[in-house]
């Protein structure tokens, strides 16, 4: 019995000695996937920097985020997440401290906001990094640089990658975790300090959702396979809780040592409370969401990790391909997660990327060859003739001085915008296009779909948030309604706020100075009123009892919200007679 014990034993370590690729397919690998590191490069730092800097927070995450960091800057306190002056318990507070940081640290060359969203580059390559990490961990060193385009190839990514949002914080601790993961069976002690360390940045971004979904990888994969049925992957897991446990306790010790009430809020409020649904708060879950959300969102990556999943039903042996295996258990485990919660966005579905791009690693090179240029070939034509059109768009702005009118773009974007050449903008996207052209048309470029399609979506994104960034932002932005406001009301003064949102009120402390006190307190003590409306709903808010308004407006391009500024009647009135 002893001598079929220790041959177990050695069976599941050369099992969990993860697969590497045949020679027949190596050959093919190398023609492929060592070709272009510098252009991969290039593509993933364009991808990254794109649309960071020359924007300032836009509504709805961005501008409640930096409202928090904008608490740090000025007070110092990082303990008790504060917007505006009231405490918002919402997440942890990892993602603002970097952000302040960050913005402090680029100060002397970059407006703070512009240097907070440094921090959210910084996550997101650490995400792509470690994504990358975790697929050579798992099926050698070509499934690197694979992976890591994969990844940034999703729409779903591009949508929040470049955004000021603690969400980028998760991805990259998540990300992490999975790199430890790899390594479970193999190495405790290395498996432990990235397991433990990917949950508390996970757990420091967002509360108790990133380690409920590692969590439950780790309790499920025992269940699956005996390949986690050993001693060293308990070792790894008392690694993990013992390098875990700094990021788990000392800020949320710190919390309830300062301020035991904003402790209870975010942890059973904002944890509990969000996840059940009984706090009613966040978006409510539509029936079937991620049904109709993960198809695009993990475009292209879901459809070829289906395909390796469906591969290795199809061929698996007893415990063969045990890489192949931790990754559906840690995609089913974060579905599990995401689905059972009461609150669903598309953007709490960033961490489903990361396992899906690492399995479509293994056989984004196995698509059928036409298939593969077909879809290239019409991605490209999709690709040329966006970039043709905001080309058109750019250069028809600085000939005529406005927009061209078309209502489609004017329903979302201001009409009387003027376009202004900006060196840099131009620049980047004379860079991004240059590039898409070379890695798309030179045989020395020898791209493969992946890099033409990753160069696709980079040039896209680079050309449009350089040459219409101005445009855009003019749109997005609360400066110029908020300035307005600051204009009329004395340095000083209380100001109340009703119907005002995070990021209106997170705005109004950045752009007006202005730290809006709660509607209660409007009648006794302030001597100015900011109503936020629904345009469509006007004629419902009539001005209030005792006020007078005297300035009505929103941001440019926006068809819905709108802000009236009152002043109480005795002061309008006094005003008025010494005019």
């Amino acid at each position: 019995m002893q001598g079929r014990s220790v041959t177990n034993y050695h069976t599941l370590s050369h099992l969990v000695t993860f697969p590497k690729t045949s020679n027949a397919g190596a050959t093919s690998h190398a023609r492929v996937g060592l070709h272009a590191p510098v252009v991969t490069t290039f593509l993933l730092t364009l991808y990254l920097l794109s649309g960071i800097i020359g924007h300032d927070p836009w509504k709805q995450d961005e501008a409640y985020t930096f409202g928090m960091v904008l608490n740090i800057l000025e007070t110092g306190d990082w303990i008790v997440p504060t917007l505006a002056g009231q405490p918002f318990m919402e997440k942890p507070p990892l993602f603002y401290i970097v952000a302040a940081f960050m913005a402090n640290a680029f100060s002397p060359w970059l407006a703070l906001h512009d240097g907070a969203r440094l921090a959210a580059v910084t996550f997101m390559a650490l995400g792509v990094a470690f994504t990358g990490a975790a697929a050579r961990s798992l099926y050698g060193a070509l499934a690197m640089p694979r992976a890591a385009l994969l990844l940034v190839a999703c729409f779903g990514l591009l949508l929040h990658a470049h955004e000021m949002i603690t969400d980028t914080a998760l991805f990259a601790g998540f990300a992490v975790a999975i790199y430890g993961l790899t390594w479970a069976a193999r190495n405790p002690l290395r498996a432990g300090a990235c397991l433990g360390t990917g949950i508390g940045i996970g757990f420091m971004a967002k509360g108790l959702v990133e380690p409920a979904m590692i969590g439950l990888t780790c309790l499920v994969l025992p269940v699956v396979s005996p390949i986690w049925r050993t001693r060293g992957y308990a070792i790894a897991l008392c690694w993990t809780a013992l390098f875990s446990l700094p990021w788990l306790l000392i800020w949320p010790a710190a919390l309830y040592t300062v301020n035991p009430e904003a402790f209870a809020t975010w942890f059973w409020t904002n944890n509990f409370g969000r996840f059940t649904g009984s706090a009613h708060l966040g978006a409510d879950t539509e029936s079937w969401y991620y049904t109709r959300v993960l198809p695009w969102f993990t475009f292209p990556a879901g459809p070829i990790a289906i395909l390796t999943i469906l591969k290795w039903m199809r061929t698996r042996k007893s415990f063969d391909d045990s890489s192949t295996l931790l990754l559906i258990v840690v995609t089913g485990s974060t579905l599990v997660i995401l689905t059972t919660a009461a609150t669903a966005r598309s953007l709490y579905a960033l961490p489903l990327l990361i396992p899906l791009s690492i399995l479509a690693s293994r056989s984004v090179d196995s698509l059928p060859s036409r298939l593969s240029k077909y879809l290239s070939g019409v991605f490209g034509l999709v690709v040329a003739t966006i970039a043709v059109l905001v080309w058109s768009i750019w250069l028809y702005g600085l000939e005529q001085g406005h927009p061209p009118q078309f209502q489609l773009l004017l329903a979302w974007l201001p009409g009387d915008f003027r376009f202004e050449f900006h060196q840099g903008f131009f620049g980047l996207a004379l860079v991004a296009t240059l590039l898409w052209m070379y890695v798309w048309l030179s045989r020395r470029a020898r791209a493969t779909a992946l890099h033409r399609w990753v160069a696709g979506v980079t040039m896209v994104w680079a050309v449009t948030m350089s040459l219409c960034l101005p445009w855009i932002d003019r749109a997005k932005s609360f400066r110029e309604p908020f300035s307005e406001i600051a204009a009329l009301i004395p340095q000083d003064a209380c100001v109340a706020g009703t119907g005002l949102g995070e990021p209106q009120r997170g705005m109004l402390h950045y752009f007006a100075g202005l730290v809006t006190t709660p509607p209660e307190s409007a009648d006794e003590f302030c001597d100015y009123l900011i109503v936020q409306t629904n345009r469509r709903r006007e004629l419902d808010h009539p001005p209030p009892p005792g006020w007078v308004p005297i300035w009505r407006g929103g941001r440019a391009g926006e068809a819905n919200e709108q802000f009236t500024l009152y002043e109480r009647s005795e002061l309008a009135d006094g005003r008025h007679r010494r005019s």
